[in-house]
């Protein structure tokens, strides 16, 4: 059934923390395989890439799914087909940078839904630009969306799950692979994915008190249309692509997040052998300056010979 609204039943104002639900969740608890039917997500970025496979991932484990984006066309095909799947498909157009947006989709998300259980903060951008050549309002530009609009779904999300009846309470926010080092020409957009996991770490500590699990997503390489916007907005040979054993659909890191949501998890790094490699990046920075460097150099080299 496909949802396009329905009257809002706002939540007070303010929540103070003593008014929501504590206990954390023993050991056996966390380990238990959580039924996802009839639950429900909300995604943000979800017009496509990630956020759409994860849609559609929710959509065959039981879920009913809301999704916001700025494109509406896109979003609303989308909606169309985890609608086909047979649970309910909520949209919103709308910005995350917007704090107003954000919370006017929450607020009706939830009333067309009738509950919030897990949110999913996918919503964001890069751009293939040195780091230096980047203006500060393009800086700042991708900080608003990747950061801010992090915190702007979270934080708005938040009272929602904690109120909802036997709710799943989790939080889920797209970093990257790149949270754990900054390759040349993506610099600020490795600054926004850390800042991203950082905040992941902060709220899984904060917030495991009140029984909320965090988790945060780091994917490679992705075959979406996440490169092709980040070479357009990006300086011509800045654009450093990863190398084609790094890529991976993003149905196989929308297969891992619905894992997470049965058996929450901290981090979800959908190739391992990346997360070995982020390891060793930091545990040996002297190898890892060589290779960045030398890869930006061949790039740099291959650019002028065109």
């Amino acid at each position: 059934m496909l949802v396009f609204g329905s009257d809002l039943h706002p939540l007070p104002s303010t929540l103070a923390r003593s008014d929501l639900a504590r206990g954390r969740p023993s050991y056996a608890e966390r380990r238990m395989k959580r039924n996802l039917k009839d639950k429900t997500i909300l995604i943000s970025g979800a017009s496509s890439g990630i956020g759409r496979a994860t849609a559609m991932a929710c959509a065959r484990a039981g879920m009913h799914v809301s999704m916001m984006a700025r494109r509406e066309t896109k979003l609303r095909e989308a909606a169309a087909a985890v609608s086909a799947l047979g649970t309910k498909a909520h949209y919103f157009v709308g910005n995350v940078a917007d704090p107003g947006a954000v919370k006017a989709w929450i607020e009706e998300a939830d009333a067309a839904l009738g509950r919030t259980d897990v949110v999913l903060a996918n919503a964001g951008y890069g751009a293939s630009i040195p780091a230096l050549d980047m203006t500060d309002a393009d800086v700042r530009s991708m900080f608003e969306v990747n950061v801010h609009g992090t915190l702007n779904v979270l934080r708005a999300a938040l009272p929602y799950a904690m109120t909802t009846q036997g709710g799943l309470k989790h939080l889920l926010v797209t970093s990257s692979c790149l949270s754990e080092m900054g390759p040349p020409g993506a610099g600020v957009y490795s600054a926004t994915k850390a800042a991203q996991d950082s905040m992941a770490q902060a709220m899984r500590a904060e917030l495991a008190s009140e029984g909320v699990s965090v988790s945060s997503i780091h994917p490679v390489g992705t075959k979406t249309e996440f490169f092709e916007v980040a070479g357009e907005l990006g300086t011509p040979g800045a654009r450093l692509d990863p190398p084609k054993i790094l890529m991976q659909s993003p149905d196989r890191v929308a297969k891992r997040i619905v894992a997470c949501l049965r058996r929450p998890r901290p981090e979800v790094w959908p190739m391992r052998t990346a997360r070995l490699a982020a390891g060793l990046a930091t545990v040996f920075p002297r190898v890892t300056a060589w290779g960045l460097q030398r890869g930006w150099d061949k790039q740099q080299a291959k650019h002028k010979a065109r």
